[in-house]
């Protein structure tokens, strides 16, 4: 029920460990013990589907018009640096490139801001 409540509320930035745990009726220790058998701690677990719903928007034409800090925001990131930062740790190149490499129209507009 995590793991989906997870991937239900990306976009809202106050999802985090203690809040989760919070929602569940959980202690944040027992959050811990819930994601011990995935292999993966809660705050992973939660920055990773972040980064894999931002890339897929950066991969899809229909979101082309909105701009990196637009699709940071959109799956829960409030700074865009802390988005672009985690993004370039887990893909090896900014969401720019990323878009530039993957979006099938090519990259968006330069004038959204990016």
């Amino acid at each position: 029920m995590m793991l989906m409540h997870v991937r239900e509320h990306l976009a809202d930035p106050a999802l985090q460990v203690g809040e989760l745990a919070r929602r569940h009726h959980v202690s944040v220790s027992h959050v811990y013990t819930l994601f011990e058998p995935i292999g993966i701690t809660p705050g992973a677990y939660l920055r990773e589907q972040r980064l894999l719903a931002a890339r897929a928007m950066l991969s899809d034409p229909r979101y082309a018009w909105l701009a990196t800090p637009d699709i940071a925001a959109a799956v829960g990131f409030l700074e865009r640096r802390t988005f672009d930062r985690a993004f370039r740790r887990q893909y090896g190149m900014t969401p720019n490139s990323w878009r530039r490499q993957h979006c099938p129209s090519g990259s968006a507009p330069a004038a959204l801001g990016q």
